[in-house]
């Protein structure tokens, strides 16, 4: 007898939710090829400035700050955004064409007069149309936006754009999950006010400066330096913060955030009822996607904790790790352990502002980011053929690594991990930790 495969699909997963009048069960209903879900329909309330960053998205993914010489007779455009609807927010991001360069716009409460507002993610790609639709949008143009489970639709008095879904470049993928460490590891350095941060922008260099520059701030302002600095931001490219010049008029301020251990950094510009960041990684050439740092969480193997906490996960704007340790009896090294691995896994963004994580469900298959990276199976095969020799220390771990007939020596302490590979001494943990690392970690994870 010949089977028949049938399968279900849900836009959002079932929940029990606390209220005023008690508890509320939301059933999410099958989706089927002919349901179009919708996950948000609404007014703009300050659609100058939404339209404006938008455009400014759909600039920076179209954008390739840098280009290999074997693709200076072929330049990719790959404009294709992903919306997120959450509980109380929309959001819009993406990554240059190099990918080097992230963006995100934030829709807050307060930018938009909802009908519907349900949880969901989609993937869209902003042509010429939608463009030029954005373009044309002025102060006290009414517009609306309907984000669907398959398009984004724009509507004003006689103008209606519709965006249909696209599939995600592969680095995209991965590059979803490298970028949230690099949030993770910021601190705040600067704030400019509306015409410092004008005055900054404008002041930048026209042509392409990936020298390394830094940025610093006074009373003043902020101006570029090449002298390093402590209380700076270290910036290579600065022709990729040129997208923010046009938008500084409407922002309150512009914040500069850096990570001074991976080099990233990041430049908010502040609208009170919207945000709109962009994220350089410390080379222009070099891609988020490549950077491998949260290659330790994808291959910690405390699947317990994951899992409860996975199950707390309801499409919150703000999740406090110490309230879910709480609520599922965890330590809170072990929560934020596990909030690693669902970053990793693109379950989980990060939140600057309000140093938070909050909960989304990037439109890929989730299983892929494991798969694009070979060094974690890599990783578990030296364990499976007991390659690992570990020697604890007082003052941190050591292994003997054996792969390809040479033993190489792993050094795992409080302030970073190195190795004695070639891999490693190239990259110096660059591009995260090399399969040694990896297979050290996971043998410390099975001996725990």
């Amino acid at each position: 007898m010949a089977t028949v495969e049938h399968v279900y699909r849900y836009p959002c997963p079932s929940s029990l939710t606390e209220s005023d009048h008690g508890l509320a069960l939301e059933l999410a209903a099958q989706v089927s090829e002919q349901t179009k879900a919708t996950f948000f329909t609404g007014k703009l309330l300050n659609p100058m400035v939404t339209a404006r960053c938008l455009r400014t998205v759909s600039d920076l993914v179209g954008t390739r700050f840098y280009v290999p010489p074997s693709m200076l007779a072929r330049i990719l455009r790959e404009a294709d955004p992903v919306a997120t609807v959450g509980r109380d927010q929309v959001r819009f991001e993406g990554f240059s064409a190099c990918c080097s360069t992230y963006v995100r716009h934030d829709m807050l409460e307060g930018s938009f007069e909802a009908d519907r507002l349900a949880p969901g993610t989609t993937n869209v790609d902003f042509r010429a149309e939608m463009r030029a639709a954005l373009a044309n949008i002025r102060e006290k143009t009414p517009v609306r936006i309907v984000v669907h489970q398959d398009a984004v639709e724009l509507h004003q008095p006689e103008t209606e754009v519709i965006e249909r879904k696209v599939p995600l470049p592969v680095r995209w993928i991965r590059g979803f999950a490298e970028v949230q460490s690099h949030l993770t590891g910021m601190s705040k350095k600067f704030s400019l006010s509306r015409v410092q941060a004008q005055r900054f922008l404008r002041s930048l260099p026209r042509a392409q400066a990936d020298h390394e520059q830094w940025v610093t701030a006074s009373s003043r302002g902020a101006q570029l330096s090449v002298r390093s600095s402590g209380d700076g931001v270290r910036v290579k490219g600065t022709q990729r913060l040129r997208l923010l010049e046009k938008l500084a008029a409407d922002a309150e301020r512009m914040e500069a955030w850096f990570n001074e251990r991976q080099g990233s950094s990041a430049w908010i510009l502040d609208f009170n009822e919207q945000r709109l960041m962009i994220v350089l990684n410390s080379d222009p050439w070099r891609g988020f996607s490549g950077d491998g740092q949260l290659l330790s969480a994808l291959a910690a193997d405390d699947k317990a904790a994951v899992a409860a906490v996975k199950a707390q996960l309801k499409w919150q704007g703000d999740l406090d790790p110490v309230l879910i340790a709480d609520r599922i009896g965890q330590d809170r090294t072990s929560v934020a352990r596990a909030m690693d691995v669902l970053a990793a896994q693109g379950l989980l963004g990060f939140d600057l502002v309000s140093r938070s994580y909050f909960h989304r469900v990037l439109p890929f298959d989730l299983s892929l980011i494991e798969n694009l990276n070979p060094r974690i199976e890599s990783a578990r095969k030296l364990v499976r053929q007991d390659a690992v020799e570990v020697t604890r220390q007082d003052d941190g771990v050591v292994a003997d690594v054996s792969s390809g007939g040479v033993v190489h020596r792993v050094t795992i302490q409080a302030d970073g991990s190195t190795c004695t590979c070639p891999w490693y001494a190239k990259h110096q943990g660059a591009r995260g930790p090399c399969k040694h690392i990896l297979a050290t970690e996971m043998v410390l994870d099975e001996q725990a």
